[in-house]
């Protein structure tokens, strides 16, 4: 039925507009030039909370919030002079005071005698894509101090290397300067290695390609093996390393190569982050269900704030090109990663800056299934 007044094809334009702006995903909402709404579609209704009879009749400010209220001021004086906005990317404030970001394009209502009598405006969410840019953001912030990072860390060794390599080839050289050089470039070759290795099973991870492979093995002389590793570096700083390892022999099914990674992996970071006098103490011990390790050292301790982080990739407590402590940020993540492998959990604990940290991984015991 067409409404009264109307020719019939004015009248079915009219139902069809109706029905387009009934069913559109963006909130259509017409107001006049004071900013008072004349209609208000169900998608806005969706969006900002509020029901036709709750804003038809209202203000468009209500749902502005406080500290926009300029932008609004300005909308109406363009609209005034038969303006069109598009595309204007801002924040509107739902009922329940929450925020949402969209973009609004917003269009002159003209009377037949060319007269400005109001405006529509088209809300589109965006608070989804918004979202993503961000995220996008972080991730290229991250990717950029990654890099900024691994060009630092990579440097720091290459540089002793090749310095001492041309220490080597001096005529005549005094052979404990020889053995000190020698020292030297192969502990920084294996600090190489290392982060090689580190990037490299993190480029795995991200591929889903990590495989374990299990076999019978005795986890005290893993550990061992993993202490007997960091100890020159714990010596040269003079940090202590203790071992209170309360058991004989434990075997038990794993990858010894990965878990000898993980104490590595721990056991480094407490010693560089131990100050010289400084102790730290591998400890083992059985429960009924749990082989349960422990690193604890008494150095710089972790902010509360970096905890729930730090098992994150390319999270660490000191950032920035010019931080104390050297690294990636990938130790620690390839640890989660590869103590969840096993079955097993990893939790960090500290009482903050100054005060020592400690890192317990329980392994299940029997064994998880097969890899």
């Amino acid at each position: 039925m067409k409404p009264p007044g109307l020719p019939a094809d004015s009248a079915l334009t009219a139902t069809r507009l109706a029905a387009i702006v009934e069913s559109s995903d963006d909130a259509i909402v017409s107001k006049d030039v004071n900013g008072i709404v004349q209609t208000w579609n169900p998608a806005a209704e969706r969006m900002l909370g509020y029901t036709a009879e709750e804003m038809i009749g209202q203000s468009i400010r209500r749902i502005i919030p406080p500290d926009r209220q300029a932008e609004e001021d300005d909308v109406l004086s363009r609209i005034r002079r038969g303006e069109s906005i598009t595309h204007y990317e801002t924040v509107r404030m739902r009922k329940d005071g929450s925020f949402v970001e969209v973009s609004l394009s917003v269009s002159p209502v003209r009377a037949p005698s060319g007269e400005v009598i109001g405006a529509s405006k088209i809300a589109r969410d965006i608070s989804e894509r918004k979202r993503v840019l961000r995220e996008l953001e972080a991730a290229n912030r991250s990717k950029e101090e990654f890099l900024a990072n691994l060009s630092h860390e990579l440097r720091t060794p290459l540089n002793a290397i090749l310095g001492y390599a041309r220490i080597l080839r001096t005529p005549g050289i005094d052979p404990n300067a020889q053995d000190r050089a020698a020292e030297v470039i192969e502990r920084n070759g294996k600090m190489l290695a290392k982060l090689v290795s580190d990037v490299l099973d993190i480029s795995r991870i991200a591929a889903g390609k990590t495989r374990l492979f299990r076999r019978q093995s005795d986890i005290v002389a893993v550990l061992d093996a993993a202490l007997d590793v960091v100890r020159p570096a714990a010596d040269a700083k003079g940090v202590i390393l203790e071992r209170d390892i309360q058991v004989d022999k434990a075997v038990v099914t794993i990858d010894p190569d990965r878990i000898q990674q993980v104490m590595w992996n721990l056991l480094s970071n407490a010693v560089k982050f131990t100050p010289r006098g400084g102790r730290v103490t591998l400890s083992l011990t059985r429960t009924p269900t749990d082989l349960v390790v422990s690193v604890s050292d008494t150095g710089n301790g972790i902010d509360r704030s970096v905890l729930p982080y730090i098992f994150q990739r390319f999270r660490q407590g000191d950032t920035g090109s010019h931080r104390e402590h050297g690294g990636l940020g990938l130790g620690l993540a390839l640890v989660r990663h590869f103590v969840e492998l096993h079955g097993g959990r990893v939790t960090a604990s500290s009482e903050g800056p100054g005060h020592g940290a400690t890192f317990v991984v329980m392994l299940p015991t029997p064994p998880a299934g097969p890899a």
